[in-house]
């Protein structure tokens, strides 16, 4: 995979990929962390593709210092434990997420100084990249009770990159039996391995607003 990446290049801003794998998995109705799909654990599908990138610390992270408050409490917990000044946010139940896609909102983020995520189905959400400044601001929301994700990325500021049709598979969140299912049949089929690299398109930003 070719790298023309500022981050890689410079080595700076200095960047944390952070791996959320501490949900109650309530849907899933077990822990779906380690659930074997194909030869690796799902979760070690995305820390694989993230590692691949080589611009910085993947960092698992399993266990919430405010549990039961959802992913803002595990993206203020890997912000604590691990300070960049660019955090990358993947979800454990997305494990075909590229490291293309990874870098370039990596770098869109630390170009820009706000959050970059992906969109789909009319909701923002993972993967999400964001400067460490924003800390503070999280740990405000859940100090008030507001753990709602979609809080943070609903701010005009935001800059949202929208899943295309043919990024079907990458933007699949195995939250459920049949999802789990299908996702280890279509493995299993295609042969497909980790780490995944390469999307067929670049992103395409859906919003840019506060501009």
């Amino acid at each position: 995979m070719s790298q023309p990446s500022e981050l890689k290049q410079e080595q700076e801003p200095p960047v944390v990929i952070h791996l959320l794998a501490g949900g109650q998995s309530r849907r899933m109705g077990l822990n779906k962390v380690d659930l074997m799909l194909g030869c690796l654990p799902l979760a070690q599908w995305a820390q694989c593709s993230a590692a691949s990138l080589e611009v910085g610390e993947v960092n698992m992270i399993r266990k919430d210092r405010r549990p039961g408050m959802g992913p803002l409490a595990g993206m203020e917990t890997g912000m604590l434990s691990r300070p960049a000044k660019t955090h990358l946010f993947l979800s454990c139940d997305m494990p075909f997420v590229s490291s293309r896609t990874m870098l370039e909102l990596l770098e869109t983020s630390a170009k820009h100084q706000r959050i970059a995520c992906m969109h789909h189905l009319g909701y923002p959400g993972f993967p999400i990249a964001l400067p460490h400044q924003r800390l503070d601001g999280i740990g405000d929301m859940l100090d008030a009770g507001e753990f709602r994700l979609r809080r943070l990325l609903d701010e005009p500021t935001t800059l949202r990159f929208d899943w295309m049709e043919e990024d079907a598979k990458e933007a699949c969140n195995i939250n459920t039996p049949e999802a789990f299912a299908e996702a280890r049949d279509w493995v299993h089929q295609e042969g497909v391995m980790a780490p995944i690299r390469e999307r067929q398109k670049p992103l395409i930003c859906l919003r840019v607003m506060g501009t």
